[in-house]
């Protein structure tokens, strides 16, 4: 079984030094954020224990890695399973993520320079063509490549900090918004927008748009929740 794991790192780029508790910590996240492992699935010990062939207490160490990253919570009982967002959580999410998505943009336009701009072009070019095909999906792995290179670049690292933990809890709403009809074509636009504002260096302009594009996930959400769940 170990060697599995080692496989498995080696495939998904992650270092064969990492300890046991880290290979099923990674193991598991991975599973969760690409929903292998649906909301609110139980995450029995004794089952992965058997299937990682480690201790549970091993097991019980990487799930706790998953509750501080508000993947995993413990129920009264203590069992573990896969965090489910209500409606009105996920929708508080969203707005707290607008406010920070729209700060963390205001600094980045402020530093960026033009090889950045130029990539973030070249993605957008890719992201036309396939949203042409009708790949939505690999659209959608495009556009976050958007937002790690405005992320790399923003020299406010404490609001990159804070917006991770609620990019994680909210990563199966945002795959999910990107599929309702019209929503990839509205996207495009802001994105187009944005590329704008940032080459401009306007970073007033860089955080309005950041901050309607993050508003019109929020509305697909509210508009479409009871197709998507």
């Amino acid at each position: 079984m170990v060697d599995e794991i080692l496989n498995i790192d080696l495939l998904k780029g992650r270092s064969i030094l990492d300890s046991p508790v880290e290979k099923v910590y990674k193991t598991i996240r991975y599973r969760i954020l690409n929903q292998e492992y649906a909301p609110s699935q139980a995450l029995v010990e004794s089952a992965l224990a058997k299937e990682f062939g480690v201790g549970r207490n091993t097991i019980r160490r990487a799930l706790m890695q998953l509750v501080n990253e508000k993947l995993v919570e413990l129920e009264v009982n203590k069992s573990a399973v896969v965090k489910f967002l209500t409606k009105e959580e996920a929708l508080d999410l969203l707005e707290i993520r607008e406010r920070l998505e729209g700060l963390i943009t205001y600094s980045t336009a402020k530093v960026i320079k033009k090889d950045d701009v130029d990539r973030i072009r070249s993605i957008l070019k890719d992201m036309e063509g396939l949203l042409a095909e009708g790949n939505l999906l690999e659209y959608s792995v495009k556009n976050d490549i958007i937002h790690d290179i405005i992320d790399d670049i923003c020299p406010n690292r404490e609001a990159i900090e804070l917006i991770e933990s609620i990019r994680l809890q909210l990563r199966s709403f945002n795959k999910r918004t990107i599929l309702i009809p019209g929503r990839a074509e509205e996207s495009y636009k802001e994105h187009i927008e944005l590329l704008e504002a940032l080459e401009s260096n306007d970073a007033e302009r860089s955080e309005i748009i950041m901050r309607k594009h993050m508003a019109s996930v929020r509305n697909t959400l509210i508009k479409n929740y009871d197709m998507l769940f």
